[in-house]
């Protein structure tokens, strides 16, 4: 059955680096290639920043590589557009992370679930899924 699904940052990570840590539904979700898989450019942005800033040196490859290994499990690039940053930037919701906010309206905007495990996203008006 085909599905669209947004990847939340730690799920790309996840995915990408420890998939034992995915929920087996998740993980039947990437396997599946007539699932639509998601990928904000604002994971990308996340997982740079925090790399640089030391809280993720074991992920080089992944930032140096980071649309190869998207493609790797057929995943797609989501471009942040004006919308996505003006409904993000309007919760009205006490979560001061930009990064969450930006996949909350993208998973909003776009009506799919978020793949998530984080549980601050049910604060927010997008469906999740784990």
């Amino acid at each position: 059955m085909a599905v669209t699904v947004l990847l939340d940052t730690h799920t790309v990570l996840w995915a990408l680096m420890e998939p034992a840590r995915l929920s087996t539904p998740v993980r039947d979700v990437l396997s599946d290639r007539t699932s639509n898989v998601l990928v904000s450019a604002a994971s990308a942005w996340e997982i740079a920043t925090k790399h640089r800033l030391g809280k993720l040196p074991e992920a080089d490859e992944v930032v140096v590589g980071f649309i190869d290994h998207l493609r790797m499990f057929g995943a797609e690039e989501l471009a942040i557009t004006s919308a996505h940053a003006l409904a993000a930037g309007r919760f009205r919701i006490d979560h001061r992370d930009p990064f969450d906010r930006m996949l909350a309206a993208q998973s909003m905007i776009m009506g799919v679930a978020l793949v998530t495990s984080d549980p601050v996203f049910g604060r927010f008006p997008c469906g999740t899924f784990w």
